[in-house]
C-alpha cells in the first residue's frame, strides 16, 4: 500500500494508483484509520507505528480493491440472523466483516483485523480463535487455533485462498494452512471468497479438494472457461 510504502500518501494519488473514485478512498482511509492502520490528515493520510507492522497484507489488501468489495457485499447477503459464521483472515474477508458488523450473528474469526472491526460491534457475538501470532497477516495460526476450530460447528464458514482450480482449493502459506482447512470443515456450509486473478491457479498447498467446498463467491472479470469447469465439477459459483 502507498500510504505504508512512502509513510503516506494523498486521496488524490491513492485515487490515481488504485483507479478507483476519491470517495472510495476517503471511505477507505477511514476504515483504517478506525483500525489504527494509518493516520488521516488535510488531503490524505500518514502510516502509524502500528502499521509497520503488517505490510504485507496492507499491500495485499489494495490490490483489486473493488473486486473484493463487490465479492464482500455478495457475501454478505447469505448469513441468516442468528447464524454463527466463521471469518477467515484476509483482506476480503475484512471486507466482508465490515458488511457483517451490524448483524445479529456470531462471529468466529482469527484475524486481528477483523476483530478491531467488530470489537464494538452492536449485536453481533464476537467469538476469538486464539494461537501463534502470523505477523505478516496479524491472525492466529498453529496447532491451538487448529484445535479451537476443530470443535467449532458452524452453519457457514468464509475462507481467503490463493487458488482454485479443478484440483483443490491452495494457499502459498504453510502456517496459514491448517486453520484454513479447519475453517472451510468448520462450516455445515463453505465459501470461497477469490477474485478473478486466483481462478485456475493452483498454489503451493492444498487445503482441500473441490468436493468440500459448497460455494465460490468470484467477480464479474473471472475468465468463463475457468468458471465453467468448476461449476461442471460441482462446486457453486456466484459472481459478483
Amino acid at each position: 500500500m502507498t500510504v505504508l510504502a512512502q509513510g503516506g500518501a494523498t486521496v488524490t494519488e491513492l485515487s490515481r494508483k488504485l483507479s478507483v473514485s476519491a470517495v472510495t478512498i476517503r471511505s477507505d482511509l477511514e476504515a483504517l484509520e478506525r483500525q489504527g492502520v494509518l493516520r488521516r490528515n488535510h488531503g490524505g493520510a500518514v502510516a502509524t507505528q502500528v502499521a509497520r507492522f503488517a505490510p504485507a497484507f496492507q499491500e495485499q489488501s489494495s490490490v483489486n480493491l473493488e473486486a473484493k468489495q463487490a465479492i464482500a457485499q455478495l457475501a454478505a447477503q447469505l448469513p441468516e440472523d442468528g447464524d454463527k459464521v466463521v471469518i477467515d483472515a484476509g483482506s476480503t474477508t475484512l471486507f466482508l466483516a465490515r458488511q457483517l458488523r451490524d448483524r445479529e450473528l456470531s462471529l468466529v474469526t482469527n484475524s486481528v483485523y477483523a476483530l478491531n472491526e467488530l470489537v464494538n460491534a452492536p449485536r453481533a457475538e464476537l467469538i476469538v480463535v486464539g494461537g501463534v501470532l502470523f505477523e505478516p497477516g496479524l491472525c492466529f495460526v498453529g496447532s491451538l487455533a487448529e484445535c479451537f476450530l476443530e470443535g467449532i460447528v458452524a452453519d457457514i464458514a468464509f475462507v481467503g485462498i490463493n487458488g482454485v482450480s479443478r484440483r483443490g482449493i491452495s494457499v502459498n502459506n504453510a502456517l496459514e494452512a491448517g486453520v484454513k482447512q479447519r475453517m472451510v470443515r468448520a462450516g455445515s456450509r463453505s465459501v470461497i471468497l477469490a477474485d478473478s486473478s486466483k481462478l485456475g491457479m493452483d498454489s503451493f498447498l492444498k487445503i482441500v479438494p473441490l468436493a468440500e467446498v459448497d460455494t465460490l463467491i468470484t467477480d464479474n472479470n473471472a475468465p468463463r472457461d475457468v468458471v465453467d469447469e468448476l461449476r461442471d465439477a460441482g462446486l457453486e459459483v456466484l459472481l459478483a
